[in-house]
């Protein structure tokens, strides 16, 4: 390729660069990325919930019967987050009560990480996407006063003051778009987190009553 070509494939590009709202596509990559977090956390919390009450049924009879090794068959065959937590305390049956609180409290932790995992993006979006539309705003209004700068308030017309405001309103109303649903599927990911975790803490708490009992 020679100068000449590359300096036209260069002008080609920068202008199909100033025709396309960049701050637009920026806001819109958000928002797949808001989606995808959102779906993908469903689907992990789906999978690490559970009913709790006919594991602790399960489980109670084993411990019962000092089958402790059915119990951690149970839980291996489980493999939900209550289960890992309950796992962890079976692993220490033979130690004191503290030392299987402990137990549990630490892997209810790492437990509670995974879960939590990727969630906080969805709160950072629905910060910076309100924060990305106005910088389009501010950007539109620069074009705006620039063309009317330039064209000295006698040759500019209504056709580009509008697509300058346009611009700006655009990149505004979409950063709302994307931060409002945002905020809501981070609330309810947050929410379902916290009601598995008020269950997980029961569930160990019956649990360790039953291996000290």
């Amino acid at each position: 390729m020679d100068t000449s070509s590359a300096i036209a494939f260069f002008q080609e590009v920068g202008l199909w660069l100033s025709q396309i709202n960049v701050v637009l596509l920026v806001i819109i990559l958000c928002s797949v990325v808001a989606f995808a977090v959102f779906f993908e956390r469903l689907l992990y919390l789906k999978k690490m919930d559970t009913d709790t009450a006919s594991l602790v049924i399960q489980l109670k009879s084993a411990i019962e019967q000092a089958n402790i090794a059915e119990a951690l068959s149970i839980c291996d065959e489980t493999q939900t987050a209550v289960s890992n937590i309950i796992r962890a305390g079976l692993c220490k049956y033979e130690k004191p009560k503290e030392r299987i609180e402990s137990a549990m409290e630490i892997r209810g932790l790492i437990e509670i990480a995974k879960m939590e995992k990727n969630a906080r993006i969805l709160s950072i979006i629905a910060h910076v996407a309100p924060l990305i539309g106005l910088l389009g705003t501010v950007l539109g209004f620069i074009k705006a006063f620039g063309e009317m700068r330039l064209s000295q308030l006698v040759e500019i017309s209504a056709t580009q003051i509008g697509e300058a405001m346009e611009y700006a309103l655009v990149t505004t109303a979409a950063g709302l778009v994307v931060a409002i649903p945002a905020v809501i599927a981070y609330n309810y990911i947050i929410s379902r987190i916290e009601a598995m975790t008020i269950e997980i803490q029961a569930t160990s708490s019956e649990i360790v009553d039953l291996l000290v009992e």
